[in-house]
C-alpha cells in the first residue's frame, strides 16, 4: 500500500482544475467556501496524478468513481476507486486541519484516516465513540496532550476500518473495538460482501500528523510506504 500526504491551501496550483472532468468541476463550483472548493480540487487532481503515475498513464486518463455502498448499493457514497484501462485501484482519502492524505492499493479495499494532533474534548466524545476497553486505555493517560493522543489513536483506527468496510462512520461506534494497545490489530467488522476481519495499524507520516490504515486481515501484512506529494508539475513523488 502507498500513502501520500500533502498540505493544501486556498490557491489552486496551475493545471489542477484542468484535470477535473465536467461533473467534478460542477461539484467544485457548488462548494460555498473557497477553502473547501480548493481542498476538493487539490484532492482530485493529486489523486489522479498519483494513481496515473503508479499505473504509468497520464493523469487525464484516470477516472475517479465509486463502488456501490455495501449497505444500500448506492454509488453516490460508496468506496472511492480509480478506474484504469487494466483495472481499478482502491483508494481512501482523508483530511484534517489543512492536511490531506491518500491511501491506494491495486489489490484490495483500504481505509485511511488522518488527524492533526490537537486538544480534544475527550470526556465529551469518549462515551459515545469509544468501547469500554478503549475508554479504559484513554483514561490511563494524563489529561492534556497524551490523553488527546490516545483518543485520536482510537478514533483514526475506527474511521480507517469503517472506510475499508465501505460504510464510513455509521452505526454504534462504541460497538467497534480497534484494540489500540496493539501495534497492529485484527478487527472484526463488515457489511455485505465486505464482511470479515480487517488489519489496522498506525503511522506518523509527518510531525504531529496521526494516521491509521486498514486492509483485509487475510493474507500477509502488507507494508505501507509514505511519501509527500508535491503540487509542482514535475510529479507527485517526493519522500518525506
Amino acid at each position: 500500500m502507498e500513502l501520500w500526504w500533502w498540505r493544501h491551501g486556498t490557491p489552486v496550483p496551475e493545471g489542477f482544475t484542468e484535470l477535473l472532468d465536467a461533473p467534478e468541476r460542477a461539484r467544485a463550483a457548488a462548494f460555498r467556501f473557497p477553502a473547501h472548493r480548493a481542498r476538493f480540487i487539490w484532492a482530485r487532481a493529486l489523486t489522479k496524478r498519483i494513481a496515473g503515475t503508479a499505473a504509468g498513464v497520464p493523469a487525464r486518463d484516470v477516472r475517479l468513481t465509486r463502488e456501490p455502498c455495501p449497505c444500500c448499493g448506492d454509488t453516490g457514497h460508496g468506496p472511492l476507486v480509480a478506474e484504469l484501462a487494466d483495472g481499478a485501484v482502491h483508494l481512501s482519502l482523508s483530511h484534517s486541519e489543512g492536511y490531506s492524505a491518500l491511501l491506494l492499493s491495486p489489490h484490495h479495499p483500504v481505509g485511511l484516516d488522518i488527524e492533526l494532533l490537537r486538544p480534544m474534548p475527550v470526556d465529551v466524545l469518549a462515551p459515545t465513540t469509544l468501547s469500554a476497553d478503549e475508554r479504559a486505555y484513554v483514561a490511563e493517560e494524563p489529561a492534556g496532550r497524551r490523553r488527546s493522543l490516545a483518543y485520536l489513536r482510537c478514533w483514526t483506527r475506527k474511521e480507517a476500518v469503517l472506510k475499508a468496510v465501505g460504510t464510513g462512520v455509521v452505526g454504534d461506534l462504541t460497538d467497534l473495538d480497534v484494540r489500540p494497545r496493539e501495534r497492529t490489530a485484527r478487527v472484526s467488522r463488515g457489511t455485505g460482501r465486505r464482511g470479515g476481519d480487517w488489519r489496522v495499524s498506525d503511522l506518523l507520516p509527518a510531525p504531529g500528523l496521526l494516521a491509521a490504515v486498514a486492509g483485509p486481515a487475510a493474507g500477509p501484512d502488507e507494508p505501507v510506504t509514505a511519501h509527500r506529494a508535491h503540487a509542482e508539475p514535475s510529479g507527485p513523488t517526493g519522500p518525506i
